[in-house]
């Protein structure tokens, strides 16, 4: 196979060679050879982790970008945006001079840039690609090759919609003659459930791995269950019975991960055990360290922030001392990166890595064997993992270049319970790929689907739902499906009249400016009414961004989030918010709250946003609104109500703009965006100007020395500058001095 045949730079070429110098595996071969992925043909690639599907994509946005064409990638978090952002621009962007953007809903967007078409690769968020194709529409006509990477996110609970709406726009924008080139990249599913014929693509299939997975169920006895990698069903004694130990009052899985994973580490491999909490992944963490007795992590230690240190970065710190860390979403993007690199390099110090399921999801941290200890999420009612969730978690084993297998062992109570779990997993079928899309609750599909078209015929309607991959299943499975929601539908459309949502003119439907403002919202339609009635409440009042960002947590997709309270519930919060913000925009908060609980959570979470964008030190936040020890409030539930309550907040801003009749200044709602991404307060801002991006941490130690401008910064010592925001001042210093120069 000759790639230079097909149009690639020679640069591209030479990076290419020196990243891979065996060359293409098999199954990029045969995406290119088979199935014309470097000819403009779709394709939809079902593969296990680690066997080299995302470079199908690569390679395909490099012959695009080469041949004239704009190239996009979607990817589930923000994190992975980040990442490639990082990498892309490092490989590419100077070496060919690309434009690189990336657009993720936090400050360093380039959504600017991307509507102007100023850009050859740009990565989004799911949600972010959705909300900006919907309300520029025109951006579709620029892209010649669209790459979705983690595709089995369309049957995800809380992300499927958002998959499922922005592939339904791709498809039906072919009917208008827009038809970019579709890259789908899916892990281990099942059957594809005609994924590929909704989608109009080939499918590429294999459960081949470039280093083979040996799987199993290890029990306390020590004995493992195991499947090798050429399919032999065998049981063998992994560990001595005397090794398993029961090392505190009681039993626990503590007794068997410490042995198993000393063995295992005594043998030269890397492990990443997997824990389904996050206060788990760091109490193992740390146990592990100080048992194994491992050198510390000097490297990746040296690397992690100073300022504004949560209770988990101390925790951190002492696994690190012990050649251990964990990686969960109570690190700041930092840590976790420091940590990554760390357990990717051979001589980085970390031995082993405990982490939540997120790490399973495309970063880049192979090892020779995982360890999962539970089966099943945490919740009021325990949600077992799926097979496929399962696959994915192992498929992390096996580092290419270094192991010739990889090893995945889940662990077991008892000899029952390793027999019942190796049928589950082991030997399981992941499940097929199925639609988030519900026949019982339409509205917000059809709320949602209008918002990208400008007007349509009533009885073109069903045509919406029809094209999307709920209804393309529905049509195949029941012939009479159509009929029977088009009479769903009717109903629909006369409530979203009367809502004032919508509009008619004849039999011309379009939806009004507070429909579409609703539509182009990642809000369902319930709470898009119930903001509705919310606002009205306030209507009258001095409505502040302030009170509007209060007012978010009462919306239903905030009530999910899951607010540590003690077992009475905290009723103090309501009488601070009402302190804050005022008591009767307070109690606006209680409506619809399913109880007094809800009601405080609401207010606490308020609270929480208030603190963090007025830069109180986050372990300050964490010491408030803990409960006791066992009820925390820890650094990711705080960046989680951020970045959740920063989700919902343009569209509140909008909604509120037409309800009360108002309008804010664009500028000053952006600052208020950009506060929650850093967690600083407004006289911080232009901090964020400096060439170097700083961290939270950084930002208030500037500020506890009275710096808040670029110009106060540059006519401070740079040994003043290091007592305020530690080691990477000089970094700074440098890069003012160049700046100044240059």
């Amino acid at each position: 196979l000759e790639l230079a045949g097909y149009g690639i730079p020679p640069e591209v070429l030479e990076a290419w060679r020196t990243r891979f110098p065996s060359g293409l595996n098999t199954l990029q071969i045969e995406a290119v050879n088979d199935h014309g992925v470097l000819n403009g043909r779709s394709l939809l690639v079902v593969a296990p982790t680690s066997a080299g599907k995302t470079f199908i994509g690569e390679l395909a946005a490099l012959k695009a970008i080469a041949e004239g064409r704009k190239a996009v990638f979607l990817l589930p978090y923000k994190a992975l945006v980040n990442e490639k952002f990082e990498d892309f621009s490092a490989l590419y962007g100077e070496r060919l001079d690309l434009r690189v953007a990336r657009c993720s809903g936090d400050w360093q967007d380039q959504v600017g840039d991307v509507l102007r078409g100023k850009y050859d690769l740009a990565f989004f968020t799911y949600e972010k690609f959705l909300s900006l194709s919907t309300t520029a529409p025109h951006i579709l006509n620029q892209i010649g090759l669209v790459v979705i990477d983690e595709a089995q996110f369309i049957t995800d609970p809380g992300r499927g919609m958002a998959v499922e709406l922005l592939l339904t726009q791709l498809v039906s924008a072919r009917q208008r003659g827009v038809a970019p080139q579709l890259i789908a990249l899916s892990a281990v599913i099942g059957d594809t459930s005609g994924f590929e014929r909704w989608l109009d693509c080939s499918v590429l299939m294999t459960t081949a791995r470039p280093v083979p997975l040996t799987e199993g169920v290890l029990d306390r006895t020590g004995t493992w269950r195991l499947l090798t990698a050429t399919g032999e069903v065998e049981t063998t004694q992994l560990l001595v019975r005397r090794a398993i130990q029961q090392r505190g009052r009681k039993t626990s899985s503590q007794d068997v991960i410490v042995p198993l994973v000393r063995e295992l580490v005594g043998r030269g491999e890397k492990v990443i055990v997997f824990r389904n909490h996050r206060g788990r992944t760091a109490g193992c963490a740390v146990y592990l360290a100080k048992e194994l007795g491992l050198p510390q992590a000097q490297g990746v230690i040296d690397e992690l922030p100073e300022g504004d240190l949560s209770a988990r970065s101390e925790s951190l710190r002492t696994a690190l001392a012990g050649g251990v860390a964990f990686h969960n979403g109570d690190l700041t993007r930092d840590e976790r990166i420091a940590v990554e690199r760390g357990f990717r390099r051979p001589d980085g110090g970390v031995h082993v890595l405990v982490s939540t399921s997120t790490i399973a999801a495309g970063i880049n941290t192979p090892a020779s064997t995982v360890l999962i200890v539970e089966t099943a999420f945490p919740g009021k009612v325990e949600a077992p993992y799926t097979v496929a969730q399962y696959k994915n978690m192992a498929g992390r084993a096996g580092r290419l270049g270094y192991e010739t297998e990889g090893k995945a062992i889940i662990l077991a109570d008892t000899s029952f319970g390793r027999e019942q779990l190796f049928r589950q997993y082991v030997q399981g079928r992941p499940e097929p790929i199925r639609s988030s899309f519900d026949d019982r609750a339409p509205g917000t599909w059809v709320m949602r689907l209008m918002a990208q078209v400008k007007e349509i015929e009533r009885d073109a309607v069903i045509d919406l739902i029809a094209n999307t991959y709920g209804g393309y299943l529905a049509t195949l499975r029941d012939p009479a499906w159509r009929d029977g929601m088009a009479r769903q539908l009717e109903l629909i459309l006369d409530r979203l009249l009367g809502d004032g949502l919508l509009e008619e003119r004849g039999e011309i439907l379009s939806l009004t400016m507070l429909g579409r403002a609703c539509g182009e919202s990642p809000l369902s339609l319930e709470s898009a009414m119930q903001l509705v009635e919310l606002l009205q409440q306030l209507r009258g009042e001095d409505v502040t961004l302030e009170m509007l960002l209060a007012l978010v947590e009462a919306l239903p997709e905030r009530d999910l989030d899951y607010t540590p309270q003690d077992r009475r519930g905290e009723p103090q919060w309501q009488r601070e918010l009402g302190d804050r913000i005022g008591y009767d925009t307070a109690r606006v908060l209680q409506m619809r709250a399913e109880s007094d609980r809800t009601y405080y959570a609401r207010c606490k979470r308020a609270l929480i946003i208030g603190d963090w964008i007025d830069g109180v030190p986050i372990g300050e936040i964490e010491r408030k609104y803990s409960a006791n020890a066992f009820v925390r409030m820890d650094h990711g539930d705080i960046r989680g109500y951020a970045d959740g309550t920063r989700f919902l907040f343009e569209a509140v801003v909008r909604i509120a703009a037409l309800v009360l009749e108002r309008a804010d200044e664009p500028d000053e709602a952006e600052r208020l965006l950009k506060r929650m991404d850093l967690g600083v307060p407004a006289e911080a801002l232009e901090l964020t100007a400096m060439p170097m991006t700083l961290t939270r941490g950084e930002i208030l130690g500037l500020l506890s020395g009275g710096l808040t401008s670029s110009a106060a910064v540059r006519a401070t010592p740079a040994d003043e500058l290091r007592q305020l925001m530690g080691r990477r001042a000089m970094m700074l210093f440098e890069a003012m001095k160049q700046g100044a120069t240059g």
